[in-house]
């Protein structure tokens, strides 16, 4: 992959992340793949450690949480995961899925290459097994199914994984009214790309029509 353009999404995404979180956490795990151009994401967070041991929180569960526009919060999570597609683009050996973590400021992204399609394992089945891998929840609070499914689970792949870590680019805890503020602004940011791209596409079929 071309370092610069990795190492200005590795950015970008770290950037992101922090925009979303609407308060101050103390580590972050996502999740996310993709298989000819579509797939999943989702993260989870940890908040700051207070008397009691914290839960982690769910990327979709922040904007009702926090009273945060659920559109607005939607698309910039929108925005993220069009990041994450274009670092797969950019991949020579296409990787299927990806976790990212940030914890005591280092940055870490795992490439998986498993096939996903033809796995005999669900989408459902390898999210139970990566709750537990790096979310650490107990296999005591699982359901039966779910302990065989953590205890019988293996990578499947020719390819094993590779993790690349790094500092991060940038740490910041935002206030609510900022996130909102931020979160504006990356909506804005797609609308203007959509809009673009639309434009394109209507040149393009014009000059089509004054060539015939």
């Amino acid at each position: 992959m071309p370092k610069n353009k990795v190492e200005e999404i590795y950015k970008e995404l770290q950037n992101i992340l922090y925009k979303l979180i609407p308060e101050k956490w103390e580590s972050m795990y996502l999740y996310a793949s993709v298989i000819n151009g579509r797939g999943e994401m989702f993260f989870y967070y940890f908040p700051k450690k207070t008397i009691l041991k914290p839960k982690p929180i769910n990327c979709y569960e922040i904007a009702k949480r926090f009273g945060i526009n659920e559109d607005e919060y939607n698309m910039a999570l929108s925005s993220l995961y069009e990041k994450i597609k274009e670092l797969n683009k950019l991949a020579i050996r296409k990787w299927s899925n990806i976790t990212i973590s940030i914890v005591n400021c280092l940055f870490t992204i795992e490439y998986n290459y498993n096939d996903i399609i033809h796995s005999i394992y669900t989408d459902e089945e390898r999210r139970v097994f990566w709750e537990y891998k790096y979310l650490k929840v107990p296999l005591d609070s699982m359901s039966k199914k779910n302990q065989n499914i953590v205890k019988n689970f293996q990578y499947e792949g020719n390819i094993p994984p590779f993790v690349h870590t790094e500092g991060i680019y940038i740490q910041k805890n935002n206030t609510n009214e900022k996130i909102k503020n931020e979160l504006s602004n990356i909506v804005k940011i797609k609308e203007e790309e959509q809009k673009e791209k639309i434009e394109k596409e209507s040149l393009k079929v014009r000059n089509q029509i004054l060539k015939c």
